[in-house]
């Protein structure tokens, strides 16, 4: 793919919310035939993979990377940090909690690959074999878009921690 159409996909992506801005810092190595995240092609052994840690692990090829981390910083310039598409996925999360729809997710062990032509348990849009996605290990047929996942996991983790202080506020009142 072209440079100038790669990151003209890496623009659209970031405006999505379909990927999330490429962190400062990642892990680099040998490729390992994981799945490039950018431009969607297997990292060679011959080439760099950088793994890099956000909502979820991805991979990319370095020079992908690198267009990535260029196109994250002129986003975030232009739309502040980027939440107002996670705002958004994040209540659409917090109203599902609420009917019952969804649960609360009890730890944030996942798996990405490739898209399964499956519906996002959390937007309920497709997700297109094309795509990555997350896979939520021990939930069942809970596949998911990667920032999707993003949402339903900080909303998770705000549930456990709202729960944990009810608890220990109620051994508190008891103790006493």
């Amino acid at each position: 793919m072209p440079q100038s159409a790669l990151r003209q996909t890496v623009r659209e992506r970031l405006a999505s919310g379909w990927l999330f801005p490429a962190p400062h810092k990642v892990w680099a190595g040998k490729g390992t035939e994981h799945v490039c995240i950018v431009c969607r092609t297997a990292i060679a052994p011959s080439e760099v993979e950088n793994e890099v840690v956000g909502p979820t692990t991805v991979w990319s090829h370095l020079p992908c990377y690198s267009i990535w981390r260029e196109e994250s910083q002129t986003y975030e310039q232009v739309n502040g940090n980027g939440t107002t598409y996670l705002a958004g996925l994040r209540q659409t999360v917090r109203d599902r909690f609420a009917n019952g729809t969804l649960l609360a997710l009890l730890h944030d062990r996942s798996w990405t690959g490739r898209g399964v032509s499956d519906i996002c348990v959390v937007c309920s849009k497709p997700i297109f074999a094309a795509e990555s996605s997350q896979e939520v290990i021990g939930v069942r047929r809970a596949h998911v878009h990667l920032v999707c996942y993003r949402a339903w996991l900080l909303e998770s983790i705000a549930v456990r921690q709202s729960d944990e202080r009810s608890s220990a506020e109620s051994n508190d009142t008891a103790t006493s």
